[in-house]
């Protein structure tokens, strides 16, 4: 029988957690990029390595998808949303828990970074299911190559577009001074 638990985490807590994002943010702009993934890869490896609760596993598939998103050729990204995903991917960089309830910080923050990044997984999802769409349609041959190339540009200029215009709606709408004022990466 399931059992839900639902819990507040107050200005102290987001005071916290916002510390160790700026904290990770700043070894950000100092680590290469592929550093930073290798260790948030690390992380991740680490968390499904450790039997975790369904919460944490779920929190863990987000981090999966920003690893994908920060390593696909298909999809690269801006200057400035490469560094708003490595700001992100820099939250797990930080070592792995001691124990298996230190994953619950690390879930919290995948929470909270995800939340911040809703807008770009949803964009890098759509694109996936779109490329493998076009995948299975697909003819070979250098023609058809061609085509593809052209298609991923389109397909991901209007889906990146999109993610920046959500992305500015949603800060905008933003009710409460705190979400605005915790937004980890800005736009």
């Amino acid at each position: 029988m399931p059992l839900r638990i639902s819990f507040n985490l107050d200005d102290s807590d987001l005071r916290h957690f916002e510390e160790v994002a700026q904290q990770t943010q700043a070894n950000a702009r100092r680590l290469p990029a592929t550093e930073i993934v290798a260790a948030a890869k690390a992380m991740l490896q680490a968390a499904q390595r450790a039997q975790q609760a369904e919460f944490v596993r779920e929190r863990f598939a987000r981090l999966q998808a920003m690893l994908e998103m920060a390593e696909d050729a298909d999809w690269p990204l801006g200057p400035e949303d490469s560094q708003r995903l490595l700001n992100a991917l820099a939250c797990f960089s930080g070592g792995e828990p001691a124990s298996g309830a230190g994953f619950l910080d690390h879930a919290i923050m995948v929470e909270l970074v995800s939340r911040d990044l809703e807008h770009d997984l949803a964009a890098y999802r759509d694109f996936c299911r779109a490329r493998e769409t076009q995948n299975k349609r697909r003819r070979a041959g250098a023609e058809q190559d061609a085509h593809r190339a052209e298609w991923l540009k389109q397909k991901r200029e209007e889906l990146q577009r999109r993610m920046h215009e959500r992305r500015t709606a949603a800060l905008d709408k933003a009710g409460s001074s705190v979400r605005k004022l915790f937004s980890l990466f800005g736009l």
